[in-house]
């Protein structure tokens, strides 16, 4: 059954030897010269700490005027690959079958479906994970040679650099492939199954963005009304922000946006100084703001819950795979 799945899957697997092939050669190649960038520029102390001589304007800005496209594009590049495997192998893997028929001739061979639906799974998933990693690690490998120069400068936490580090891509690709599937088999129509793992991929993907930063620990930070909150922001995650009243408890945004806008102007209608501003806010219920925060020493946990939501959520459309399949004649 290897076999045969294997020649089933030769245009997909050659397609993945390729991009392989060639995104690896292009990483290597645009390391070398970017490194040779930092070098002829004198930026290397850049790379691990922020300096005057770092700031934009000077030589790293230059540096990042001609490298920062084609690093995103690189960080774009691997988030982009989960939801290519999801559509370009998962999708097809079993919708064609069921689509052109074919599935019935395996059926009647002594091969059990489980067998069967197995071995197609192993042949497809496994080659396209192995080239997502080596092409993550290569990417990341590549990031690191810029360091704070490049974007990871933006913190862990950035959507392009969150989704393309740990096992963030491996847990999306599982998704995507496992989604790609369960369509395919309930559709039974490959352009079908294409389109709707896309658009039901990006949709999850995104709506899951916010929440998972909710499921891990927080910190919060309380000031004085006119204190910053600079603290809670840098490189970690915000999730929540807001005003609290002198007894703690959180102003909706609504009243605290209008009674920070009231306590803007007297009761005859003078505009106060930001003095008599602060002063007033507490007076009006607004006695503290407030955020609560993931500090990105903690991007970790992140990732995990991510991977979780993500590979649980694969495991249950494979579930469900197996299940359409076994009943299907």
């Amino acid at each position: 059954m290897i076999w045969v799945s294997w020649r089933r899957q030769r245009p997909q697997l050659i397609t993945l030897l390729a991009v392989l092939v060639v995104g690896a050669g292009a990483v290597v190649l645009l390391r070398s010269n970017m490194v040779d960038t930092i070098n002829s520029l004198q930026l290397n102390g850049c790379v691990t700490r922020v300096g005057p001589e770092c700031l934009e304007g000077s030589r790293a800005g230059d540096f990042r005027g001609a490298w920062t496209t084609e690093l995103n594009l690189g960080q774009a590049a691997i988030l982009a690959l989960p939801a290519l495997i999801g559509v370009f192998i998962g999708a097809p893997l079993f919708a064609r079958e069921l689509e052109q028929g074919t599935h019935v001739l395996a059926f009647t061979q002594s091969v059990s479906r489980t067998r069967w639906m197995s071995s197609k799974l192993v042949v497809a998933l496994a080659p396209a994970l192995v080239v997502l990693i080596a092409l993550q690690s290569l990417v990341s490998w590549w990031l690191s040679a810029a360091g704070l120069l490049g974007p990871r400068s933006s913190g862990s936490f950035h959507f392009l650099n969150f989704g393309i580090e740990h096992a963030s891509p491996v847990a999306h690709a599982l998704f995507a492939f496992a989604l790609g599937t369960f369509v395919g088999v309930v559709s039974r129509r490959t352009l079908v199954a294409m389109t709707v793992t896309l658009s039901a991929f990006t949709v999850v993907r995104f709506a899951l963005s916010d929440v998972v930063g909710r499921l891990v620990p927080t910190q919060r930070l309380e000031v004085a009304a006119g204190e910053s909150l600079a603290e809670s922001r840098g490189g970690n995650l915000a999730v929540e922000s807001g005003w609290l009243d002198a007894a703690g408890q959180r102003v909706s945004t609504d009243r605290a946006d209008a009674l920070a806008q009231a306590c803007k102007t007297t009761a005859a209608g003078v505009r106060r100084t930001q003095e008599e501003w602060l002063a007033c806010l507490p007076r009006s219920g607004l006695a503290k703001q407030y955020a609560t925060f993931v500090p990105e020493g903690h991007a970790w946990q992140v990732h995990l819950v991510d991977a979780s939501i993500f590979g649980g959520l694969a495991v249950l459309l494979l579930a469900g795979t197996a299940w359409v399949l076994r009943r299907q004649s």
